[in-house]
């Protein structure tokens, strides 16, 4: 006659095993944040709370309402990771974007060369607006781009496009600046004390069961 291990046992091998991953982040920030989302902070005041971080989270503006749009680049780089990724995030401000004039104001937005155009844009509109706006958003990224976090340096691309508002109405171009980006990672890494305790436990338990069947 076969002999089944008893279910206590079986329950207990399981939280053994499922507790053995503890969580953990990855964070890495580009600049300072200056102003909360939906703040109007003047140009002079930003400018000046910019100076002295990296481009192009300097306060300076690319282009400008009348001119050209705006267009930048950024590229985070860290460790590669070897953990397991279960998540991951990017945030980031921008000022005076004015997504409140007609249309789409995002022409382009990549993250290593993956289009969330669209995802963008419908947090763009989402904040509403009658005017310029200063907003903080944050993207939460697919699986799809997790092999990318893991390489270590993730290549973000953000282009703007008009029309933007001016003081009598829309103009032809959207110029605007960025103020901060930040990338959050989240990944299930092994945890010391529990792996060790995993260890000890399940010989222990096996042993008491084989006692218990015997």
């Amino acid at each position: 006659m076969k002999k089944y291990l008893p279910a206590k046992t079986i329950v207990a091998l399981a939280l053994l095993a499922g507790s053995q991953l503890a969580l953990a982040n990855t964070v890495v920030t580009l600049g300072d944040q200056d102003f909360a989302d939906g703040a109007t902070p003047t140009t002079g005041d930003f400018l000046t709370a910019g100076s002295g971080e990296p481009a192009p989270f300097n306060g300076v503006f690319s282009g400008a309402d009348t001119i050209s749009n705006f267009s930048a680049s950024w590229t985070f780089s860290y460790g590669a990771i070897v953990d397991v990724i279960t998540g991951g995030s990017l945030k980031f401000g921008i000022y005076e974007h004015e997504s409140a004039a007609t249309g789409n104001q995002v022409a382009s937005f990549t993250i290593n060369g993956t289009d969330f155009t669209g995802a963008l844009n419908t947090l763009f509109e989402s904040h509403g607006g009658t005017s310029r706006e200063d907003n903080v958003y944050t993207l939460t990224l697919p699986a799809s781009t997790f092999a990318g976090l893991a390489s270590g340096t993730v290549n973000v691309s953000l282009s703007l496009a008009g029309p933007g508002l001016g003081l009598f109405g829309e103009t032809a171009f959207n110029g605007a600046a960025l103020d901060f980006a930040t990338l959050d990672i989240a990944t299930a890494v092994p945890e010391p004390l529990t792996s060790t305790l995993l260890l000890l436990g399940v010989p222990a338990v096996l042993a008491a069961a084989r006692r218990k069947m015997a």
